[in-house]
């Protein structure tokens, strides 16, 4: 597997799959980073073209593409919209999942109501028994990624370059992921027996967005994934019998990606009066995420916008939901996005021991980074507690979906 195709970054010619690497380098040479996320087949596609196509048919051709693909899949299903409907789309057409797995930090956290845990424990085990019904033949495994959190930074290689293997999820748990097929023995026994392993992650909303002023929306995708399941770690030791898919983000869905964004282009060109000022649409600019020490506080987003009488409206996650996953409800236990992924609020317990020396080994890089990267990096960090810091998300290029022949303006409701 290529896996170039969950990005890398390029300043200038030189070449990296970590953004810490990028940056360094961004600064030594005055040169800005690019994101190179499948430019060259995304850019093959008619993006602007609307298949008007049934959005779960597309679903169920995506999990029928991975099946016929690998021996032996396991979905990480976390509780959330996105890993839902990967689940659901294998389930309800009959196509076969080896294992449906999630990993909590119990052991660590001592609770099953901190920020990872409580999505786990309340929507995902549940919900998990309820597929199993009808998927007899599914396998249900738990990970408590604690053992491993507790011991990789007492490798070698994780005590000074673990900056390196993250780029937007810098927390232990991030790392501790990439290290499940070497050490969870079930899977490393099918890895070392010839077949295909592969991990398959919900990732992620197609990233919709307006520009006002030329009237246009867009894709432009942005380097979350090692928060979405495959780090830089995975990409630099490029081992060919580790497979990881994207469900959604992966240049086999262009067809399914396209779909979901005229879904939501279509709904944003003439959004339903009863929607305005609703769970699904509402005039904050901002979204509110939680800080480290449990506050909400507002977040610029970039998001799908509207101009409807000479007001500005913004999907929300819900919004989101509704049109893609018709399967979801809406009523369903969902956690808000946290303001740091560096300080990750899913691995508390783990910063809240900061008197240990893997802790002030963390906190004392990310002062060192913060000190130095002084003209990209944390450009967008404005906050006082330096818990909440975070790392400026780097973009692709833009697709064009579609342009309004006439002027935005002009769209109203008549009373």
């Amino acid at each position: 597997m290529n896996k170039d195709q969950f990005g890398y970054y390029l300043v200038g010619n030189y070449k990296t799959y970590s953004k810490i690497d990028a940056l360094e380098h961004a600064h030594l040479f005055n040169t800005p980073v690019k994101w190179i996320f499948n430019d060259d087949v995304f850019s093959t596609h008619p993006w602007h073209i609307d298949t008007q196509e049934d959005i779960k048919k597309l679903y169920k051709k995506r999990a029928q593409q991975i099946r016929e693909k690998y021996d032996y899949i396991v979905v990480w299903y976390s509780g959330g919209a996105d890993s839902f409907t990967v689940v659901n789309s294998f389930r309800e057409n009959n196509i076969h999942v080896d294992e449906i797995a999630q990993y909590h930090e119990y052991e660590g956290e001592k609770d099953w109501h901190g920020y990872l845990n409580t999505e786990v424990k309340h929507v995902a085990i549940p919900q998990t028994q309820e597929f199993l019904k009808s998927m007899p033949h599914t396998k249900h495994r738990l990970v408590d990624l604690t053992p491993i959190i507790k011991s990789m930074y007492k490798q070698e290689d994780n005590q000074l370059d673990f900056i390196y293997l993250a780029n937007k999820s810098f927390g232990p748990g991030q790392l501790a992921r990439t290290y499940l097929r070497e050490k969870i023995s079930d899977w490393a026994k099918i890895i070392a027996s010839g077949k295909k392993l592969c991990f398959v992650w919900g990732c992620d909303l197609p990233p919709v967005n307006y520009d006002m002023r030329n009237d246009t929306y867009y894709l432009q995708f942005k380097d979350i994934i090692d928060g979405a399941g495959v780090g830089p770690r995975t990409q630099i030791l490029n081992r060919p019998q580790e497979h990881d898919e994207l469900f959604y983000w992966s240049p086999d869905a262009m067809e399914l990606m396209a779909r979901q964004a005229h879904i939501i282009v279509n709904y944003m060109r003439n959004p339903p009066k009863e929607d305005l000022d609703s769970l699904y649409l509402n005039t904050e600019a901002n979204t509110h995420a939680i800080a480290y020490s449990g506050e909400y506080i507002p977040v610029p987003t970039r998001r799908a916008s509207t101009k409807v009488n000479d007001i500005m409206y913004h999907l929300t996650s819900a919004g989101f939901h509704k049109l893609l996953y018709p399967d979801w409800k809406i009523d369903t236990l969902s956690l808000r996005k946290q303001v740091s992924t560096i300080f990750n609020l899913k691995d508390r317990w783990w910063f809240d021991a900061h008197q240990n020396q893997d802790q002030k080994l963390f906190f004392s890089a990310f002062e060192s980074l913060y000190n130095k990267f002084t003209k990209w990096g944390f450009t967008n960090f404005k906050n006082h507690d330096f818990r909440n810091l975070q790392l400026d998300l780097t973009y692709s290029k833009k697709y064009i979906l579609t342009k309004f022949k006439g002027n935005a303006d002009n769209f109203s409701y008549r009373h």
